[in-house]
């Protein structure tokens, strides 16, 4: 064999067991993305079924050709990890891992940055279709408006257990295109939930660069996000309530997020708001100006409104629906659905909108930075006093705070009380009382967190007859009475009419004078009486619920 047949020969070869290799060779997961908190660089991620090198390729158009590199395995299950650095903030990059698949993705913005939008969602957890439907349309929306292909938080419980089956089969769905492409696009980053369990294989596939256990933080543009791990002690005095402490008083950024699982404020109806975060996190938050919490944990949206601050719960993202109670503390909204975050800083204020997988808007509020809020004024309206009609010993009463308002913005919520006890949400409410007096308080909340309250009485009478009276004049056994008298006696509570009747028998048969209907304690008759006559007297008073009548007095009428 000659030398150049030789040649041809090992080539041949080469270039068969190269293509064998490919061949046999598949993709298992990714490729994806992870932001580390460089706005220079972009984690790009992917795992085979072979133990092999890759080239990965990236630029700024799909020549990719600003760079290339070949990509070894790191660990023990053909992952490969690279990052694709020595890039310009806030510029978007094409990348190719070669045979593969391929992506895209926008560096952070520039620390000077006064403006970003980004996106969030969380509990993906156990149905890869619904996820589906939900990433779609956060793909729809950088489609139409490409400055949100930036990051993703995700709010925690990304899948149902911590299993390198339920990795594959609920979050990398090879199968499932939106996802696919989503992680290829931008990058999440997230919190571990308690279907996280102890986070092996969360680590595995999602190796942040943490503090330590599952907490760290990082910058984006304007915005500084803390990532809270509440699977570790976090009280005071804990090493990671004392990184925390230091990280917030540290960074300069205008705009503060907080995101872990388990929220302080949600709307029950699946787990029970947490009570440390309220007890240790929230005094944090508050000194430090944190202006956005971020949870999951309840399977809905909701918000509340704490000192100022908003407390979102976003737990729509693929796993089975809670139903939200709009009752709970501090809560201005909630929603029962699949949905995701839009979040647009632009300089002095933040844009909320949440958004349902159809497109459809949850709501929509701002916050502003600089601006002195001021509150709503409470008018829970006039006091009331009912009368139990149908003797059931309670009577429904219209609460109505309609007159209420907000100076500079709109109210929210209103949540009618008595005691600790909420009777109603709503501006007008109907609400059934117990015979007897109640203090009712109605507190309302404007859409920046402000409150107000203002209170009213309602008094709920027994249906009674009418109270007892006396008759005045003439007095009983009077002698010498004008043939013309005027009759008067005490008025008569709870009375609607009066009636008189005159006789000259003490039975008050044959009455001179029989008048029904009167409406005051007072009545002067036409009736010319007869002289020298001893009379006979009695008022009876009546309501709608019965009638009291006084004793009989009796007079004598002068010649």
């Amino acid at each position: 064999m000659n030398t150049k047949t030789f040649g041809r020969t090992v080539g041949a070869l080469l270039l068969f067991f190269a293509c064998s290799t490919s061949a046999l060779a598949a993709i298992k997961k990714g490729p994806y993305l992870v932001y580390e908190g460089q706005n220079t660089s972009m984690d790009v991620l992917w795992q085979t079924d072979v133990t092999e090198s890759n080239v990965i390729r990236w630029g700024t158009d799909t020549s990719y050709g600003l760079g290339q590199a070949t990509s070894v395995e790191y660990g023990t299950d053909h992952q490969h990890k690279f990052a694709v650095a020595g890039l310009q903030p806030g510029t978007k990059y094409y990348y190719q891992v070669d045979g593969y698949g391929s992506g895209s993705f926008r560096t952070a913005p520039a620390s000077s940055a006064s403006s970003v939008k980004i996106l969030a969602f969380g509990d993906t957890r156990t149905y890869p279709a619904d996820q589906e439907k939900v990433v779609a349309r956060m793909r729809a929306v950088y489609a139409a408006d490409p400055a949100y292909q930036t990051l993703s938080l995700h709010s925690g419980d990304w899948v149902a257990g911590d299993t390198e089956t339920d990795w594959t089969g609920q979050w990398f769905v090879n199968t499932n295109p939106q996802m696919h492409a989503f992680q290829a696009e931008v990058p999440i980053d997230g919190v571990r939930g308690n279907h996280e369990g102890a986070g092996v294989y969360f680590k595995k596939y999602y190796p942040y660069p943490y503090a330590s256990d599952f907490y760290w933080s990082y910058d984006y543009g304007p915005v500084h996000v803390a990532v809270i791990d509440q699977y570790v002690t976090y009280t005071p005095g804990s090493a990671e309530y004392n990184w925390l402490v230091n990280d917030l008083a540290s960074t300069t950024k205008p705009w503060k997020i907080v995101t872990f699982h388990e929220p302080g404020w949600s709307a029950g109806g699946g787990h029970a708001d947490n009570t440390t975060v309220q007890t240790y996190l929230q005094p944090l938050f508050k000194q430090y100006g944190v202006d956005l919490v971020v949870n999951g944990h309840n399977h809905y949206y909701s918000r509340a409104v704490v000192d100022g601050m908003q407390h979102i719960t976003t737990g729509g993202g693929g796993a089975p629906l809670y139903t939200p109670d709009p009752t709970y503390p501090n809560i201005v909204a909630t929603d029962q659905s699949h949905h995701y975050l839009e979040l647009d800083f632009q300089n002095a204020t933040l844009t909320l909108t949440a958004r349902r997988y159809d497109g459809s808007v949850i709501e929509t509020f701002n916050v502003t930075h600089g601006a002195t809020n001021l509150p709503p004024v409470a008018n829970a309206g006039p006091d009331q006093t009912v009368v139990d009609a149908d003797r059931n010993g309670v009577e429904s009463v219209i609460l109505d705070g309609s007159a209420s308002y907000d100076p500079d913005g709109a109210i929210s919520t209103y949540r009618w009380d008595e005691g600790s006890s909420t009777l109603a949400t709503g501006a007008t409410a109907a609400v059934d009382f117990a015979t007897g007096t109640h203090n009712v308080s109605l507190t309302v909340t404007d859409n920046q967190g402000a409150t107000a309250t203002d209170s009213a009485v309602v008094t709920v009478q027994a249906a009674a007859a009418p109270g007892a009276f006396t008759l005045l004049s003439p007095a009983n056994g009077k002698g010498q009475v004008s043939r013309t008298p005027s009759f008067d006696w005490s008025d008569s509570a709870g009375a609607s009419t009066y009636a008189i009747v005159v006789s000259t028998h003490s039975d008050l048969s044959l009455p001179v004078i029989n008048q029904a209907g009167l409406s005051s304690s007072s009545f002067t008759s036409g009736v010319t009486l007869a002289s020298k006559t001893t009379h006979y007297w009695k008022v009876t008073a009546t309501n709608a619920y019965g009638s009291t009548s006084s004793p009989v007095f009796s007079f004598t009428t002068k010649r």
